[in-house]
């Protein structure tokens, strides 16, 4: 045994900084898959080979009985390995003393047969996935994780990530769909209608100008053709359509696309009747005022700035223009106006066939219910003999309407710049989205049986939310006509309640068992159109008096650009204390009347009230009028509960989640039918933007966070508010170190020449006639020790090293750690 000073020039030390990638893909719900891919094992190389210990009392079973030769044997399926194989070494080596041959090959390959047949050691098995969840409807650790996120994490980590709060960006699109489990003939109609004499305030008489951008993400299903889908209309006077182009995709589906303009008496032709084989210009009446731009002018899931004018006959000789992004298609109309004075309505996402008067769509009814303004006070049904057969199949925001022919600088501002003034000259629509606080009232539902007729203040349906956990997104909310202050009658987009007896119903059956509110709550989605930048000054110029409150960051400030979701109810809605009625009692209480409580259970009125309506039981009682919201009673947390969170394990990512490398998606939206898709990635400053358009995304726009050091990611958007609750994919770097030690230790001449083993003999190191030096030791492994000498590290070699008194090596240790 030797000491030898390991010298700094001896020492290499040296780090890797690697980025192990995952791709995980979530169990579904379909009995088919039922295994995650991707999933992380607990240990790094699980062997096959170690098994779980079967013990005999276990089995209550005499595991070592004596066959006929003696040989110790057991029963198959019991057996206590280390014993077992003691007692027939024993027996093997006492027959062998005695001279005996014995047979043990029965006993062994019945061994080995239950050895093969016994489970894997539990710690093989183990594996670890991608944790996702909603907040509980009652008080469970997942609510402490939701609270330990939004009070303590995100409070540490708000100066170094983007809106981290519970919050999300002021950006939205207007999202328009078509399946078979949501109505094809929903519109949003903006009245059109006269006050007094002053002119309808959506009329274009002289000229007009039309701007917005388009995304058509969805296309036709395989076997069948795409259907035109109508942008705008106003009847007799303008209609803008989406029509397909010849470009197809690999399965034979529409991915490229035009649009189709028709003017005056021509916007009175259904899109679909229009013969597109015939040239602009060229087309006989009534269709001689419609338009197409070039086959393929708008491509699949791409973001198009689209903007449409004319300056009447006056202007450029009668010639217009259909600027999509920077492509100029030209047309051409010799007429003084293109207004017929017919339309009373402003349609977006359908158009209207029918010859009756549309402004029947605000009546007294819709007026009440829907909390549009009434057209007439006599009137109180619908039109008749319409139809809305042409549903737009694409995703539109930022939509403008201009009573007059704008510039070419305007058309370039529009592009890359949302109003931030609606005092605009010439501008008399705009629909952006943004939310606003402020809404008329309307019959809201507080659960699928019940409504009250108020006006909502917040993205979500709280009543509906913390009160008996059903999801309902306020769409009136984000569709203000900003110039007018108009709201829409959404048709085929509102939630009625259950008037018929049903069983073992929750909200949320109610909400997605419902195709209006299927397609009601999809609506409105975030927005990925990176080339826009909105203008949310709007929200405090001219006429729009909304509440600030919504705008409020986790610090006070006020930030235009956020939706806060932070408390979305106030702290009145619980009631303190707990009440001194039992569970059972307040059960009882809730399915009869107040009557059925006993008499000695203190404030009867109080745990009356507190019983209320529930997520289990919502029918209440004729006699219970509180309006507590039992999820907040229960949880006390006024926070948004409809967002999704996502835990991952470290031994998925290592140190942290490398930042800009994190993508979520899913191919299947609840509610759409398989129609939505949604893929989110982080921005590099923990904050989750929406990322499916091929154009550029908006970086800023934030829709989740993710806190990389804690492998955290939440989706905090209402609009997505079960994002992957079926099927999710996700896909990340770590971000592990790697830290390596290398250490040169010098075995010189002379040193290294003796041995403290006790069965050490001095022999000679080989017998060949010109061995030199006979003398060796071999060296079998070595220890590392401090200044004191305690031993800090031990290594020992695969085979030993035949040392000599006049060789001289260096061995090299290398630990990495």
């Amino acid at each position: 045994m030797a000491l030898i000073k390991i010298l700094p020039e001896y020492i290499e030390n040296f780090s890797l900084r690697l980025h192990p990638e995952i791709d995980y893909v979530s169990s579904s719900l379909e009995p088919a898959s039922s295994m995650s891919t991707g999933s992380m094992p607990l240990s790094p190389r699980p062997s096959k080979c170690l098994k779980n210990l079967i013990k005999p009392d276990q089995m209550g079973q005499n595991s070592y009985a004596v066959n006929s030769q003696g040989v110790p044997g057991f029963n198959q399926g019991d057996y206590e390995t280390e014993i077992w194989m003691q007692n027939v070494n024993h027996f093997v080596r006492k027959a062998n003393k005695d001279g005996l041959s014995v047979n043990v090959s029965g006993s062994l390959e019945r061994y080995m047969a239950l050895v093969n047949s016994s489970s894997e050691i539990s710690r093989n098995s183990k594996r670890f996935e991608i944790v996702r969840f909603d907040p509980p409807f009652s008080f469970t650790k997942n609510s402490t994780v939701k609270n330990i996120i939004r009070k303590v994490l995100m409070p540490y980590y708000y100066s170094y990530y983007d809106m981290c709060e519970f919050g999300y960006s002021n950006y939205n699109t207007l999202n328009f769909f078509t399946g078979s489990l949501v109505p094809s003939d929903s519109a949003i109609i903006y009245p059109n209608l006269t006050v007094g004499s002053k002119p309808r305030p959506y009329n274009v008489p002289n000229a007009f100008s039309c701007d917005f951008y388009i995304n058509p993400r969805y296309t036709n299903d395989v076997g069948s053709g795409f259907h035109a889908g109508t942008i705008l209309h106003l009847s007799s006077t303008l209609a803008v359509s989406l029509i397909s182009g010849s470009l197809t995709d690999q399965n034979d589906t529409a991915s490229g696309f035009r649009l189709l303009l028709q003017l005056s008496h021509s916007a009175d032709v259904a899109p679909h009747k229009i013969d597109l084989n015939i040239q602009n210009n060229k087309r006989s009446w009534p269709q001689d005022l419609s338009f197409t731009t070039p086959d393929n002018s708008i491509l699949k899931n791409k973001w198009h700035h689209v903007s449409i004018r004319w300056g009447g006959k006056m202007t450029n000789d009668g010639t217009g223009s259909i600027h999509i992004d920077n492509n100029v298609t030209s047309f051409s109309i010799h007429s003084s106006s293109i207004e017929n004075n017919n339309s009373e309505a402003v349609f977006l996402g359908n158009y209207y066939d029918g010859s009756d008067n549309e402004g029947k769509f605000f009546n007294n009814s819709a007026g009440l219910y829907e909390g549009v303004r009434p057209y007439d006070s006599a009137i109180s049904a619908d039109p008749t003999g319409f139809s809305l057969n042409h549903p737009l199949n694409a995703e539109i925001h930022d939509v403008k309407l201009f009573n007059k022919y704008i510039s070419a600088k305007q058309i370039s501002s529009f592009e890359t710049n949302g109003r931030s003034n609606i005092n605009e000259k010439g501008l008399i629509f705009y629909v952006p989205p943004f939310f606003v606080k402020d809404t008329p009232k309307r019959n809201v539902l507080i659960t699928p049986f019940q409504t009250e007729n108020i006006s909502t203040s917040k993205p979500i349906n709280t009543t509906y939310s913390f009160g008996v956990g059903g999801y309902m997104i306020n769409l009136p909310n984000f569709m203000r006509e900003f110039k007018r202050g108009e709201y829409p009658r959404l048709y085929n987009l509102t939630a009625s309640t259950i008037d018929t007896t049903v069983l073992d119903i929750t909200a949320n059956d109610h909400s997605f068992g419902t195709g209006s509110i299927r397609k009601r709550n999809l609506t409105i989605l975030p927005n990925d159109n990176g080339r826009f930048r909105p203008g949310f000054n709007l929200l405090v110029s001219g006429n729009i008096k909304t509440d600030m409150s919504e705008f409020k960051t986790a610090i006070g400030a006020i930030n235009l650009g956020m939706i806060s979701v932070n408390e979305l109810i106030t702290t009145e809605s619980a009631f303190p204390g707990l009440p001194t009625v039992s569970v059972s009692d307040l059960q009882r209480a809730q399915d009869n009347d107040a009557d059925s409580l006993p008499d000695d259970t203190g404030d009867n009125t109080l745990a009356f009230e507190v019983a209320g309506v529930s997520p289990t039981s919502m029918g209440g009682s004729s006699t219970i009028t509180s309006d507590v919201l039992t999820i907040y009673q229960r949880t006390r947390d006024p926070s948004s509960n409809e967002i999704t969170i996502f835990d991952i394990s470290n031994l998925f990512y290592g140190n942290r989640i490398l930042p800009e490398s994190m993508y979520l998606t899913d191919h299947n939206i609840t509610g759409s039918g398989g129609k939505v898709k949604m893929t989110l990635r982080d921005n590099g400053r923990g904050g989750l933007y929406r990322a499916d358009a091929l154009t550029a995304h908006p970086k800023w726009s934030n829709v989740g966070t993710v806190l990389y050091n804690e492998g955290v990611a939440v989706v905090k958007s209402p609009h997505i508010a079960y994002f992957g609750v079926e099927k999710f994919e996700a896909k990340f770097k770590g971000e592990q170190n790697i830290h390596m030690l290398s250490i040169n230790m010098p075995a010189s001449v002379g040193a290294i020449n003796s041995s403290s083993n006790p069965s050490y003999q001095k022999l000679s190191a080989s017998f060949a006639a010109n061995e030199y030096d006979s003398d060796f030791v071999y060296i079998t492994g070595f220890n590392l020790h401090d200044d004191n000498l305690n031993v800090i590290m031990r290594g020992n070699l695969s085979q030993p090293i035949k040392k000599r008194t006049v060789d001289e090596m260096v061995i090299r240790f290398k630990m990495d750690f």
